[in-house]
């Protein structure tokens, strides 16, 4: 006969020590579904995962508040509630990897691959996700096992007491979650969440975990793994140290444990807090009360007191015991208040390698730093798996060390505030490429080892604002944003720049570089000439229009109609230009007005030209503006000529990933005739897929200009430059008019110009350094007048080689030969 015995094991395995069972459904928070785990144990489980906002950028108020939040929305639960606070650092992806970037030329691939050999220099770079799990023991009396809430009988489903049990889970947490989402940005988990955030707690594994088809034997489809027990625990061959804290200061903050987010290797911290209910709490504070008034005078003290008949003398109290009782007793107050509740408070640190001897290091890293920081902690032997269940969601019974601290120690003590990292890919679905995520536009830095990934969209918004003074590095980010736009596939640049800061980077990349109205430029525009198409005529006719009112002519049904009828006309002809339609317009009037933009009005002939001199199809067209009229009186040029460049980039897009740049440019559309314009504009460039940055070096330029309420409307992504003088009368409240705060403003008097940068956006807000290495800054920082007509020179005697030759010029000695070399392989 055949023995099974061995087959009968009645040893544990990994799935018998998970408390996960089912998944019980769903509840509703934040107007979001919510997966709701029913437990072994008969709780119920839910979590969100949230970010806080960023530490660097908040005032000390503002750090100061976090805690009350934290405590607000904790303090709400009752006994039988319990809360998993968990701050999961994990290793950032690389960089952008090569098969995803598009660069259509030799330059733009190589400043591209300067920022990949910084970023890979700077070591590994970490980012912090964070997840709070709430945990609900449903009352004794009501427990039934998971099989026996949904026993079907003849008369259905016995799921009256579930439903009950499960709309009063939802109604405290939605209180508690409504509470943390005043300063948290907060997404409730769905099953797939909640699986996936478990699995990682337990494994250390990232990737998805699909909910099962059937929900059920949950245990089973996260424990799927080889576990080793005993002091030194390890899971599919990954050993397993946890750091407990034993012993705390004497007083927490804030931002005591903020470092341990900045230690270069992985981690999980998890807090938990297993809350009393006001009674158990009161009871146990009087016990400790009463422990400490029993304990501050010694035996001889009493017996003294007791032979002399005369009270304790409070001077030979203990001071230390005597404190303790005042503090028991503050406690009791704020217990009684309802402004804190006290609970079993568990913190842990895991940590994981398949090398003991990294692991060792990274742990005795981790232990010296808390206790540098005033705690105890320990390294779990004995009882490594008792405190390594104990860390994982939902977990309320394992690891016995729950030291009793209030609501508001919890609060200090949980991950508050992050170091806000950006998105790994761009938001906006339009700019995707077959099917799949574009990556971010450019990486920079942070503190600590936490990389930052530039977005300008916001969703599919990419319209943005970089403000600044002159000197603070606003044109050579501009080049930067520009050189790096070309990674993306089919990409297309198109700039206004002034001042010549553009053309460096323009001609290295081989795109166009147009000097509108320059000493040498040859450009001059025709835009009756496509008058072919009803669209064409329509926008010639409205052109026209905005040229009389420009001379002072209003506009009227007659005048329109003559306009109409002459641009109908004009559409049959062979010559098409400004003069041609001086000769077939009936008006008086409108004649007189357009007759100045003729090759014999005071405007010369740059509007008047047979055949348009503007070719659009490089992928990279820079407009140079300085060299036109500048002042009030020089508008009645320079607005046609930008409504027609603007009508022909609108013309030519296509979806393609479009970027404009308007460099102090911008400025000359405070006309009227824009005004009414410019919002449907930005509107129609944000459905093609293209974003416009708006450049400037005076904030009361914009501040002042009837154009600012659309800028700020459509213009969610703002960068700002550093600026010494930011927190001064004039300037501050500008700086307060674009939403920023005290220590927002205090961070740009601080920064580096020409380095770093300060980006916000509803996404998150971020001082941020873009660090430009020696081939950025021989392309992007290019605005010297004498360093422009040295470009100019190397073009015109060398031709394309000229972009060797100013490399082997601008580099530094150390690293010329190998970025020459580079270059041209």
């Amino acid at each position: 006969m055949l023995n099974i015995r061995e087959f009968r094991s009645k040893e544990h395995a990994l799935p018998d020590l998970l408390n996960p069972a089912i998944l019980a459904g769903e509840i509703t928070l934040m107007n979001v579904p919510c997966a709701v785990l029913l437990n072994k144990d008969g709780s119920f489980s839910a979590g969100i995962r949230f970010a806080g906002p960023d530490r660097e950028s908040l005032s000390h108020a503002a750090i100061d508040r976090l805690p009350s939040i934290v405590n607000q929305a904790v303090s709400r639960l009752d006994a039988g509630w319990s809360v998993h606070w968990t701050a999961i650092r994990t290793p950032a992806d690389d960089y952008v990897a090569e098969d995803r970037c598009h660069f259509p030329d030799p330059v733009s691939r190589l400043i591209d691959l300067e920022r990949r050999m910084q970023f890979e220099q700077e070591g590994a770079h970490f980012l912090s996700t964070y997840y709070a799990v709430f945990t609900w023991q449903t009352p004794p009396e009501s427990q039934v096992s998971a099989g026996q809430m949904f026993i079907e009988t003849k008369k259905g489903y016995e799921s009256d007491s579930f439903d009950v049990l499960l709309r009063k889970f939802e109604d405290t947490l939605q209180g508690a979650v409504g509470i943390l989402r005043a300063s948290f940005s907060i997404k409730p988990l769905d099953a797939r969440g909640l699986l996936t955030h478990y699995h990682e707690c337990l494994t250390g594994l990232s990737h998805p975990v699909n909910p099962p088809a059937i929900p059920a034997y949950l245990d089973v489809v996260l424990g799927h793994h080889d576990f080793i027990a005993g002091v030194e625990p390890s899971i599919d061959g990954e050993h397993i140290d946890v750091v407990t804290v034993t012993g705390f200061p004497d007083r927490t903050n804030p931002l005591l444990l903020e470092d341990l987010h900045n230690l270069p290797f992985p981690l999980r911290m998890t807090t938990r807090m297993v809350l009393l209910d006001p009674l158990g709490s009161k009871k146990l504070i009087t016990s400790y009360r009463e422990k400490w008034a029993s304990s501050k005078f010694t035996l001889r003290d009493y017996i003294s007191a007791a032979m002399s008949q005369g009270q304790l003398r409070a001077d030979r109290a203990d001071p230390f015991k005597q404190a303790m009782e005042q503090e028991t007793a503050l406690a009791d107050g704020d217990v009684s208040s309802g402004a804190v509740r006290l609970g079993f408070f568990t913190f842990t640190v895991v940590l994981r390698h398949r090398d003991p001897k990294v692991l060792e290091e990274r742990m005795r890293a981790v232990q010296n730093l808390l206790n540098q920081l005033g705690f105890v902690a320990k390294r779990e032997t004995v009882n490594a798996v008792e405190a390594f269940l104990g860390s994982l969601p939902g977990h309320t019974w394992e690891n016995v060390r729950r030291p009793v601290l209030s609501t508001m120690n919890f609060a200090d003590l949980s991950a508050k505030t992050a170091v806000w990292a950006g998105k790994a890919d761009c938001p906006s679905a339009l700019m995707k490429a077959d099917g799949k995520p574009a990556p971010c536009l450019l990486y920079g830095q942070t503190t600590g080892s936490t990389p930052f990934r530039l977005n300008l969209h916001v969703s599919d918004l990419g319209h943005s604002l970089v403000l600044g003074p002159t000197g603070g590095g606003k044109s050579t980010l501009l080049n930067l944003l520009a050189a790096q736009w070309l990674r993306y596939r089919n990409a297309r640049v198109i700039c206004f720049d002034k001042g010549r800061s553009m053309y460096a980077l323009t001609e290295a990349v081989g795109g166009q570089h147009y000097d509108i109205g320059g000493e040498y430029s040859q450009l001059a525009f025709a835009p009756l000439e496509r008058i072919d198409s009803q669209n064409e005529r329509v926008f010639a006719e409205e052109w026209l229009e905005s040229l009389a009112i420009l001379q002072g002519v209003p506009m009227s049904a007659q005048e329109r109609a003559v306009i109409h009828r002459a641009v109908e006309g004009l559409a049959q002809e062979a010559g098409r230009s400004i003069a041609d339609f001086v000769n077939l317009v009936q008006s008086t009037q409108i004649k007189q007005a357009v007759e100045v933009y003729t090759g014999t009005g005071k405007y010369g002939d740059i509007l008047d030209a047979r055949h348009d001199g503007l070719d659009m199809h490089a992928n990279f067209v820079t407009f140079e503006m300085d060299s036109l009229p500048q002042g009030e009186s020089a508008k009645g040029i320079v607005v046609p000529i930008l409504l027609y460049i603007f009508h022909r980039i609108e013309s030519m897009l296509d979806g393609r990933p479009t970027l404009i740049v308007l460099d102090e440019a911008w400025s000359l559309l405070d006309n009227p005739l824009f005004l009414n314009k410019i919002r449907e504009w930005l509107k129609v460039l944000r459905k093609k897929n293209a974003a416009v940055v708006f450049a400037t070096q005076s904030l009361a330029d914009i501040v002042n200009n009837p154009l600012l309420p659309v800028l700020q409307e459509s213009c969610p992504t703002k960068i700002f430059l550093p600026n010494v003088e930011a927190g001064s009368k004039n300037l501050m409240p500008m700086y307060e008019s674009f939403g920023l705060v005290d220590r927002q403003i205090e961070l740009l008097q601080m920064a580096t110009p020409k380095r770093e940068y300060y980006f916000s956006s509803p996404d998150g807000q971020r001082l941020v350094s873009f660090a430009f290495g020696p081939v950025a800054l021989a392309f992007c920082a290019v605005s010297d007048p004498r360093d422009v007509k040295r470009v100019a020179e190397l073009k015109a005697q060398y031709g394309d080689e000229w972009r060797r030759l100013w490399l082997a010029e601008r580099l530094p000695a150390t690293v010329r030969d190998s970025w020459v070399r580079a270059f041209t392989e």
